[in-house]
């Protein structure tokens, strides 16, 4: 039932906004660009900034020592590690090598 409430209102928002039209969109993208570009609202966005900082320091104290925090502390270190070239690479995976020929002969269809 949810399902249709969220399609239904897809499509309103759709159709509305086709109504709506260029010039709405226009309207409302100027809008968000004076909002955005408020200096009060980028005060506000830095000190929102600063005290998630300050806090994310908080909880990172308060889990060193524990088992989750030197969990966190080896994912974190992995990511100063170059990305490797497939996403397999870095779980261990080992893929096997296979010729263009192996791979026609066991798949369906070929």
């Amino acid at each position: 039932m949810r399902k249709w409430y969220l399609v239904a209102g897809l499509a309103i928002g759709y159709v509305l906004g086709a109504k709506a039209g260029r010039e709405r969109y226009d309207q409302i993208a100027d809008y968000a660009r004076r909002v955005t570009g408020n200096d009060r609202v980028q005060q506000v966005a830095s000190s929102v900034r600063t005290q998630g900082e300050k806090a994310a320091n908080v909880a990172q104290d308060k889990i060193k020592g524990t088992k989750f925090g030197d969990i966190i502390e080896k994912f974190t270190a992995s990511a100063d590690e170059p990305p490797k070239a497939e996403p397999w690479d870095s779980a261990g995976v080992a893929t096997p090598v296979r010729s263009d020929r192996a791979l026609r002969e066991d798949s369906a269809g070929f």
